[in-house]
């Protein structure tokens, strides 16, 4: 925390950056004393979790909202620095926003304008890890009421330039959120272009237009929220690359959105270029091994089939366990990550328990160690892309697979040499199958790196 000892001058001034008043324009701004006052961090007020805000507690932030052109309604979003860093270790980039009883919010504080926020006698919440403001009302919170502005959002005369912070799609994080960003070379949805960005009768607060960013091994997505009284809401959606600034926010639909500030922040930077068809390379299991002898060395064999090496970057082996807990059987999906690893044409990439014993048994080497393969025969395993998509599986993994056909215990579950493309659903008939409770009369061999060959 930082104590403030020394009264501050009582400036009165005119602002470089006036409020937008369509009425009046307020241009004198008179600093707040605030010399008796404990300033707290935004991840301060964050954890305080259901302790009390203290007496004379404040934070300061700078505006990064605007509702000039109507898209925004009864709030402001306030972000603890002008720039794209972090303030320190313990004082991450964060934005917070607050609830107000007022429809022109930018008649009173304007964007990039400094304020300091009284904390005594108000709320926050932090459901989906937004800070939210506003005056306590039971459970919950409500706006503060315009006449009470005044006691709780003080302006101060600074004002400057926010900076948006440039990021990538799949670069947002929770600590953007509430917090002024630049997407960069987006496009909106193809079967979108040239519809209004809302006021269809479908949209009925707001519209939500999908953007895109694609390269040719991913697409990410996310929405674009416009509020249906919003200046621009009758717009058409441009047929062209676009860079977007706006605010990074959750929708009520707890999924993530932009908001504009105005619309001059979307602009358009070149010719529509739609997302190529991303085809999902042949990726397949293999051979799935519980050894006897050496429990450590149980293993996933993952296959590629073609012609060309492929980097794994985001793809996720996930086994299916169950576990006995008070009588009753409970499912765990156990994540395993191969996103380090290129699996070479017509090669293979090894997932084991433990990587020193699986080379010891075996004689050959592994690629990648997870506790997380520890199946003992009767767990299923699931293969994912980057984008969640099942690719392949091996067995059930809606199943105890104790005493199911399927179930490989103390042995090994090959892949026939004949099957070549994976399989998004278990056929049984694809794999040969050897546990201790089957009378098999040939020996099947472990055959890490190697496709299945009978002995």
């Amino acid at each position: 925390m930082k104590k403030h000892t020394l009264f501050s001058l009582i400036i009165l001034l005119v602002s470089c950056v006036e409020d937008i008043n369509h009425k009046t324009i307020d241009t004198t701004i008179v600093n707040p004393d605030i010399s008796q006052k404990t300033e707290i961090t935004f991840k301060q007020l964050y954890n305080l979790h259901n302790n009390e805000i203290g007496k004379d507690t404040i934070v300061t932030g700078y505006v990064v909202s605007s509702d000039q052109q109507g898209n925004f309604y009864k709030e402001i979003f306030v972000q603890n620095t002008l720039g794209i860093a972090d303030l320190g270790v313990d004082n991450p980039r964060m934005g917070m926003r607050i609830r107000v009883g007022l429809t022109n919010t930018s008649t009173k504080y304007a964007k990039g304008r400094k304020v300091i926020i009284n904390l005594e006698g108000l709320k926050r919440t932090t459901s989906d890890d937004l800070i939210t403001l506003g005056k306590p009302s039971g459970t919950y919170i409500k706006d503060i009421l315009e006449f009470e502005l005044g006691d709780y959002i003080l302006k101060t005369d600074e004002v400057g330039i926010v900076i948006p912070k440039i990021l990538k799609l799949s670069d947002l994080t929770n600590h953007d959120l509430n917090t002024l960003v630049k997407i960069e070379d987006l496009h909106f949805n193809i079967n979108q272009i040239g519809m209004p960005f809302s006021s269809l009768p479908t949209d009925e607060y707001d519209g939500l237009r999908i953007l895109e960013f694609c390269n040719t091994k991913r697409r990410d997505t996310i929405l674009l929220e416009t509020s249906n009284f919003a200046d621009f809401s009758d717009n058409l959606i441009p047929n062209a690359q676009v860079d977007i600034t706006a605010i990074y926010n959750i929708s009520f639909n707890n999924e993530p959105i932009l908001v504009l500030n105005q619309i001059e922040d979307l602009v358009e930077i070149g010719t529509y270029d739609n997302c190529p068809e991303i085809v999902t390379p042949n990726i397949m299991i293999t051979e799935v091994a519980d050894p006897k002898e050496v429990t450590k060395a149980r293993f996933v064999e993952i296959y590629n089939p073609t012609n060309k090496e492929v980097s794994l970057k985001d793809w996720i082996l996930v086994r299916y366990n169950y576990t006995s807990f008070k009588n009753t059987k409970e499912l765990a999906a156990l994540p395993i990550s191969l996103t380090n690893v290129t699996i070479p044409a017509k090669g293979f990439v090894i997932v084991t328990r433990d990587k020193a014993a699986f080379s010891t048994y075996f004689e050959v080497t592994a690629d990648i160690e997870s506790s997380n393969l520890d199946g003992n025969g009767d767990d299923a395993y699931e293969l994912l892309d980057p984008f969640g998509a099942l690719i392949d599986v091996y067995g059930n993994a809606s199943n105890d697979g104790t005493g199911s056909d399927w179930e490989y215990m103390d042995g090994i579950a090959v892949r026939k040499v004949e099957i070549d493309e994976p399989n998004s659903d278990f056929i049984k008939s694809e794999w040969e199958i050897l546990n201790v409770n089957i009378d098999i009369k040939i020996k099947l061999k472990y055959n890490p790196r190697k496709r299945w060959i009978e002995e």
